[in-house]
């Protein structure tokens, strides 16, 4: 069994898989990622750096999501 981290997100706790990254935890929660904006621990991480990001026990991340208006 692999080894779980608990991660902060959106005030809520989340379990994820130790090594995911934060397009995994996208992927997770069921977004595509395209029309929110990620947030860990105060820091934007931008779509293309998404992959390569891993989250860690701990961390803090707020998902933000783009409302269309007029």
């Amino acid at each position: 069994m692999s080894q779980m981290i608990t991660i902060g997100l959106n005030g809520q706790q989340q379990l994820l898989p130790t090594g995911s990254a934060v397009s995994d935890l996208l992927s997770i929660i069921g977004s595509d990622g395209k029309s929110v904006a990620v947030v860990v621990n105060e820091q934007i991480i931008r779509p293309e750096k998404r992959p390569a990001h891993l989250l860690q026990e701990g961390d803090q991340v707020e998902l933000l999501i783009f409302a269309g208006g007029g």
